[in-house]
């Protein structure tokens, strides 16, 4: 079988891997074009786009609906994978291959329909989420589903440790549903009950609240400080908020968002506990130490994050 893959993510790379594994063919990558990045506004490829080119695999950049439908005529896929491409596929295509569009989505589906799956199901304080496997129709994140598999949600798991574990799952699971396909297997239709939504995060939203509880500031910080990235203000301008932990060092912390430097560390008061801020990205700098940042900035008694 021809089999192209979709995304415009790293995060695919094991699915292209399984194909080349297999007793399959690999059609080509179908990726997104590139992007201008930076103050220099320099058109930049996809991670995907540079990992197949460098490897000598045929790399597809459709920027429209008629470009995709050439490259597929040309590529002729009688199946095609997608994993967080990026980009609604037009209706009119999603039947062009023989076996269809089959996509993976890192949520147990009708759970977490949307771009997002992941870093909701952390801000939530899922107990678990995990691969769908599933036929793409016109709407979104609702075709039948051929495989599930449930993943445990860690309580140190942040986004990128579950998508970097679920698509590796996902490339050792990819061929079975491949030969199931085959064998004329059908998939079952999603329940009407049970269903969520996950937009895209915005980066106001990665803005800390210092009034909320710890678990709730933790697990922020742990569904997006890499996307969009976690944040908060000190002394009028935002600063880049990483690693943080709850603390159990003695301290005189009292205001909410109150901040001090306490036997090396950078400690802040929430609104139920102490937490220590271990790496921060102040405004214009590079990323740093708490404690180095504290040193520099010289805290004054009773200054806070806002």
């Amino acid at each position: 079988m021809q089999i192209s893959v979709a995304s415009s993510s790293h995060l695919a790379i094991p699915l292209v891997e399984a194909v080349l594994a297999s007793e399959h063919t690999l059609a080509s990558i179908i990726t997104t074009p590139d992007q201008k990045v930076g103050r220099g506004q320099v058109a930049m490829a996809t991670e995907l786009a540079v990992w197949g080119e460098e490897r000598g695999y045929l790399v597809a950049k459709p920027f429209d609906t008629p470009t995709l439908n050439q490259h597929l005529l040309a590529a002729q896929p009688q199946l095609i994978l997608t994993l967080s491409y990026g980009r609604m596929i037009p209706v009119e295509v999603l039947h062009g291959p023989r076996f269809g569009w089959l996509n993976v989505h890192f949520s147990l589906l009708p759970r977490w329909r949307g771009a997002a799956p992941v870093q909701w199901a952390i801000l939530e304080g899922d107990a678990n989420t995990g691969i769908s496997i599933f036929k793409l129709d016109k709407g979104m994140d609702t075709g039948p589903i051929f495989y599930q598999e449930e993943v445990e949600i860690g309580h140190s798991d942040t986004t990128n440790d579950l998508l970097e574990r679920m698509s590796h799952l996902a490339g050792n699971r990819i061929m079975d549903v491949v030969a199931n396909i085959r064998k004329g297997i059908k998939p079952t239709s999603q329940p009407n009950s049970g269903v969520t939504l996950a937009p895209k995060i915005s980066k106001e939203m990665a803005k800390i609240s210092w009034n909320g509880g710890a678990d709730a500031i933790l697990r922020r910080v742990r569904a997006l400080e890499d996307r969009p990235g976690t944040w908060s203000t000190f002394r009028g301008e935002r600063i880049g908020i990483h690693k943080i932990s709850e603390s159990l060092l003695p301290n005189a912390l009292q205001k909410v968002g109150e901040i001090a430097l306490v036997d090396g560390s950078l400690l802040i008061r929430c609104e139920d506990s102490t937490l220590e801020i271990s790496e921060v990205t102040p405004a214009g700098k590079k990323r740093m130490t708490g404690s180095d940042f504290a040193r520099g900035a010289r805290l004054l008694a009773g200054e806070r994050f806002e």
